[in-house]
């Protein structure tokens, strides 16, 4: 069976690039790094490994918990420091009276700005701003070049890591229960779809669970799966707890907020 045969079509371009790169780091000794990887391309870095020989893997979106980040491959007897991921941290700062940003407003304007999202990881927004995790080759374009999002002016400022403090993942909590785990029946109750619609975008391609693409609707779920739904949002399976009295299992859901 060849390595290929373990990923989806649409996956096996990044898989050849990533063991590209691994060769080349097992051959020269010498490290690579990639650009921001969501946790599956992550995954499947790291996964590849067993293909080359002394070689490791090591990932850092800046701060503990993040969620997209950059993968050092290096040989086995070398332990990267934090400044060889290359990474800024650019706090976003904006009157925000009349306009409160939110991700999708920064994650809009560096897009819209020419940047590919493969150059910056995760947004931050809680009480204390808004900051972005980026590429620190990008940093000064973004710098020089973003200084408005919509029509609020701003200006993206430099903030050094060990003055900042990530905020805690925030769940909106939500108890449902359905027939089965199927991942059709769980979307179809979380976002009030009939199991008929629900099957739809599953088929289209539209639902990752773990960020991996899922199209099969009896695909089944267990706590602490992360599903996403293209268009509708994510939330995380906090909890499998049991069945009611008419036989219908009640489950302990997290909407990401």
């Amino acid at each position: 069976m060849s390595v290929y045969d373990h990923f989806r079509k649409e996956e096996l371009p990044f898989v050849e690039r990533a063991l590209e790169m691994l060769t080349l780091a097992e051959r020269k000794q010498a490290m690579r790094l990639t650009d921001f990887l969501d946790p599956r391309q992550a995954a499947i870095v790291k996964s590849l490994t067993s293909q080359v020989q002394d070689v490791s893997v090591t990932a850092s979106g800046g701060y503990e918990g993040a969620e997209r980040v950059r993968v050092l491959i290096h040989p086995d007897y070398l332990t990267p420091e934090a400044e060889e991921f290359r990474l800024t941290l650019l706090h976003v700062a904006a009157d925000q009276r009349f306009h409160r940003l939110e991700h999708r407003d920064v994650m809009g304007a560096l897009l819209h700005a020419g940047l590919k999202r493969e150059k910056f990881g995760d947004m931050i927004v809680d009480e204390n701003g808004c900051f972005a995790v980026v590429a620190e080759e990008v940093a000064d374009f973004i710098r020089t070049q973003v200084t408005h999002i919509h029509r609020t002016p701003v200006a993206f400022e430099k903030v050094e890591w060990s003055a900042f403090q990530a905020p805690p993942v925030r769940f909106q909590e939500k108890t449902i229960t359905v027939p089965s785990p199927r991942v059709d029946a769980v979307i179809g109750e979380v976002y009030h779809l009939s199991r008929a619609k629900a099957v739809i975008p599953i088929r289209a391609g539209r639902l990752k669970v773990n960020w991996k693409v899922i199209d099969d609707p009896s695909h089944l779920l267990q706590a602490g799966d992360m599903v996403s739904l293209a268009g509708s949002g994510r939330f995380k399976l906090l909890e499998v707890a049991g069945a009611t009295r008419s036989g219908r299992i009640r489950m302990n859901i997290g909407l990401v907020t």
